[in-house]
């Protein structure tokens, strides 16, 4: 259910990283979480009601929980989803000298009437 790449959005956000497990082969670490969050322009690639997929210059490890804030847009109020990193991609584009992260994010509760609205503002280009 991913829009056409053709309607790639940008979307302000807050992310505040939240404690976590992580699995590393056959071991376990402690991700910390941050107290702070962060504001970011996130560059969305693709969207459903289940995740989002995102260009960033960062890595996010995966397995990684975050609160992903999402402010007020349109007639769409602020709202908080919690999210998981499902994965995350170096890519290089020697073209244009440019490499960036992409990274598969998945909602911990997906398909929420907000998520339709969401979706369906960013499908209309309206983000």
């Amino acid at each position: 259910m991913g829009f056409d790449k053709g309607k790639r959005t940008s979307l302000r956000v807050g992310i505040k990283k939240l404690t976590s497990i992580i699995k590393i082969g056959t071991q376990y670490e402690v991700v910390e979480g941050d107290h702070k969050t962060i504001i970011k322009d996130i560059k969305v690639m693709d969207m459903s009601t289940g995740g989002l997929c995102i260009h960033s210059n960062e890595p996010i490890e995966i397995d990684v929980s975050f609160d992903l804030e999402i402010f007020k847009t349109e007639n769409l109020g602020a709202n908080i989803i919690r999210c998981i990193s499902i994965r995350s991609d170096f890519n290089e584009d020697p073209l244009y000298n440019k490499s960036y992260y992409e990274i598969g994010i998945r909602f911990e509760k997906p398909n929420t009437d907000y998520l339709k609205n969401l979706f369906k503002l960013a499908i209309e280009k309206k983000l």
